[in-house]
């Protein structure tokens, strides 16, 4: 800052390039700063959404993946029975057709 003397012999401060400059890049780098803590913030919060999601879908998956174990066994079980039901009838049909 220039100083000069008033006819008072008081000084007078004036504002300089340099001062507005420096000034400028304080008030430049806490915008930066206030601007990215507020972006990750929102990331943080659709971070957290998007987690939150594939956790549910991923357990969807699991229970889907489940259903189908379980419904591979039931066939398997039925189709037996029913092969057995079809060996069972063939032979009572060869009874009923034999005098």
């Amino acid at each position: 800052m220039k100083k000069t003397t008033v006819s008072s012999n008081k000084t007078a401060n004036y504002i300089t390039e340099d001062y507005l400059d420096k000034k400028l890049s304080v008030l430049k780098q806490e915008l930066k700063e206030e601007i990215v803590t507020e972006i990750d913030e929102k990331n943080e919060k659709y971070k957290d959404e998007v987690m939150t999601k594939l956790d549910d879908i991923g357990g969807q998956l699991e229970n889907l993946q489940e259903d189908k174990v379980l419904s591979i066994h039931q066939t398997e079980e039925l189709r037996g029975k029913v092969d057995n039901h079809e060996d069972r009838l063939k032979n009572l049909e060869k009874v009923q057709t034999s005098p």
